[in-house]
């Protein structure tokens, strides 16, 4: 007969979030990397600054700071805080990076 064991299930649970972490690491990355190109296309034909590339290089450099702080907190305790702070952050960077884009779109 098998007991429960909080540690093998803490340590499942940890797997399981650095699993998702890299999903969305990868998810991110490559938004930012779809968004560089695009600005990249756009700096070549309108003949923009290299500061146009700022939001991407935050992108980039910011999220795993994120990442970084979530996993504190799901080691912490607070995993559903963390998952939930993690996905919002995701979303706050591919919203921004496409706001970014149809600016320059526009213009």
């Amino acid at each position: 007969m098998k007991y429960y064991n909080d540690k093998s299930n803490d340590a499942a649970a940890n797997v399981l979030f650095m699993l998702f972490q890299m999903f969305m690491i990868l998810t991110v990355y490559g938004f930012a990397y779809t968004s560089l190109v695009a600005v990249k296309m756009t700096v070549a034909k309108h003949g923009l600054t290299f500061i146009t590339y700022l939001p991407e290089v935050l992108a980039v450099i910011g999220y795993p700071v994120v990442m970084f702080k979530t996993m504190k907190m799901f080691k912490a305790g607070k995993k559903l805080s963390a998952v939930a702070w993690m996905m919002a952050w995701a979303s706050v960077i591919i919203v921004a990076l496409y706001a970014h884009l149809s600016q320059l779109i526009v213009n």
